[in-house]
């Protein structure tokens, strides 16, 4: 673990918090939950764990951002625990995914600045932040502004269905999983429900109506945070090979 002068860093006030304890992200992919901050002059406000996938390569990356849900157990609010980077399965096997495939990306897992309080995330809350983190990563070119990406379970479900509504010139394609809050967006969304939350079929067929590109599969079989199962290598693949100017009309399904 390496101590970073903060002061280089604009950070929000982290419930009394101090210092911050992070570790530089390496050129290879980094997985063991560290909060960090990427290299270079960076403002942030949000801690982050950054997650460099193949950056040895030429080229600019591609962006993948994780919204985490809620913590609602107080033993596991420690912001320097792993528990608030891994809430499901869908971020590993995203992650995954662009490693065995050799694809040059940065994941970022920022944390909201409500999580670790006994309430909803509110990842709208943050939209600012979230804009300024992206918009520096391409201001310095280090990421194709055509290839960011977007996902979140839960809460960051229900914040990615936010971000696709409020951001649809910036990110190529969203997945949202395990919440019941469709809403009209620009961008495609590949959503995704459990037997803990509602079925929305029908309103997912009222946006498809107004023109909303969304593919929807409701999986009661699942319980809340199981359908990462439905982030399979065709979905990946398909959801990838979206850019912000060329984007796919999605499939009734995904075999």
């Amino acid at each position: 673990m390496t101590f970073i002068d903060l002061k280089r860093f604009k950070l929000i006030s982290l419930a009394g918090l101090c210092g911050l304890v992070v570790a530089l992200a390496g050129c290879r992919t980094q997985q063991d939950g560290a909060l960090t901050m990427p290299q270079g002059e960076f403002t942030y406000n949000l801690p982050c764990r950054v997650v460099n996938i193949h950056t040895e390569k030429p080229g600019k990356a591609v962006l993948f951002l994780w919204l985490h849900g809620g913590v609602h157990d107080r033993s596991k609010h420690d912001l320097l625990t792993k528990n608030h980077l891994d809430l499901c399965a869908a971020d590993d096997s995203i992650v995954n995914y662009l490693d065995r495939h050799d694809i040059k990306a940065i994941a970022l897992f920022p944390i909201c600045h409500k999580a670790w309080v006994p309430e909803c995330v509110a990842w709208k809350d943050c939209a600012i932040e979230v804009r300024h983190m992206i918009d520096d990563y391409v201001n310095k070119g280090l990421v194709d502004p055509e290839r960011i990406y977007l996902a979140g379970s839960s809460d960051g479900g229900v914040g990615a269905w936010d971000y696709a509504a409020e951001m649809g010139d910036v990110f190529a394609a969203a997945i949202s999983m395990s919440c019941d809050e469709p809403r009209m967006s620009a961008m495609p969304v590949y959503f995704f429900g459990t037997k803990s939350e509602s079925d929305c079929t029908a309103q997912v067929d009222s946006l498809k109506q107004l023109g909303c590109n969304v593919y929807y599969k409701y999986s009661p079989q699942y319980r809340h945070g199981g359908d990462a199962a439905e982030c399979t290598e065709a979905l990946l693949k398909h959801f990838f090979s979206n850019t912000l100017h060329r984007r796919h009309n999605l499939p009734q399904e995904f075999k």
